[in-house]
């Protein structure tokens, strides 16, 4: 009789909820525009239930203003969320009042979003947030390094399918459907690699793997790669690319390269493989 009780005050909380002309704050981190696309969709549909709302990408430091709903959208990388995103939601101030908050995550293989929401949801609920909605979102991989992103014909047909999904999930979110991601291992992985993978990047990788970018002969020195880089973490130094350890590994520059030159050694080449940007985004204009 209690559960019945909980679930009909939240029916009716939302209901009322959905009346009145909501402000919702969206954030993200996007390295080659997926993240963004998603929460472009979810925008729309907000906008067109007659809600106040504003996106912009992740500041570290930077509060977000008094709302009614705020949503995150971040990439996973190797099982867990970005550096820069973690150390963001960690900065964020606790909020005065209970904050509604979702979730929502990229990943080249859904099965493989890892600790990226777990890793969200801790964090905000010490912020004194209320997760009401989580979830993972496929998306081509770009991880062009360490694996071939899709083709642009493959690309575009899981991109398809990514507009409807986004869709149902802005519904759900307006008309006060919970629904969350369940954490689990990956089928490709066991227990100990999944554990293994997500601490020597978070701990070691992310500190280390910048200096292994370099640039092949055909490298004009355009400085594209400075110029576009989400965290200004490319120099042109006797016009050459050198990249600084705030390199957040989210492939920017390798797959928007005019000339296909950028690499990293020990076995991350890029020749011969697809580059991957989502059709719609700007990246100097991010």
């Amino acid at each position: 009789m209690e559960g019945f009780v909980i679930r009909l005050l939240h029916a009716v909380l939302a209901f009322f909820q959905i009346q009145k002309h909501m402000k919702i704050q969206l954030r993200y981190f996007t390295g080659t525009g997926n993240s963004l696309k998603i929460l472009n969709t979810v925008k729309s549909v907000f906008n067109e239930a007659n809600h106040l709302v504003q996106i912009s990408k992740i500041t570290v430091g930077k509060t977000i203003p008094q709302c009614d709903i705020i949503g995150f959208c971040f990439p996973v990388y190797a099982f867990g969320i970005p550096r820069i995103a973690r150390q963001y939601l960690k900065k964020l101030p606790e909020f005065n009042n209970r904050q509604n908050a979702f979730i929502i995550i990229t990943a080249g293989d859904p099965d493989e979003s890892g600790f990226s929401i777990k890793e969200s949801v801790d964090i905000l609920s010490k912020k004194n947030c209320d997760i009401i909605y989580s979830c993972v979102i496929q998306m081509p991989i770009n991880w062009i390094t360490a694996m071939n992103p899709p083709n642009k014909e493959d690309a575009l047909r899981i991109i398809s399918n990514v507009e409807q999904k986004s869709r149902l999930v802005a519904d759900d979110i307006l008309n006060g459907v919970r629904k969350y991601h369940i954490f689990n291992i990956p089928k490709r992985y066991s227990k100990t690699g999944l554990y293994r993978e997500f601490l020597l990047f978070k701990h070691l990788g992310i500190k280390y793997l910048w200096r292994t970018f370099k640039t092949y002969d055909t490298c004009d020195s355009c400085q594209l790669c400075a110029k576009a880089c989400p965290t200004k973490s490319i120099v042109i130094i006797n016009k050459t690319p050198v990249w600084l350890s705030t390199c957040e590994q989210c492939m920017r520059c390798a797959n928007l390269c005019p000339n296909e030159s950028i690499y990293q050694k020990y076995g991350g080449s890029t020749i011969g493989r697809n580059r991957y940007l989502e059709p719609d985004f700007k990246p100097l204009h991010d």
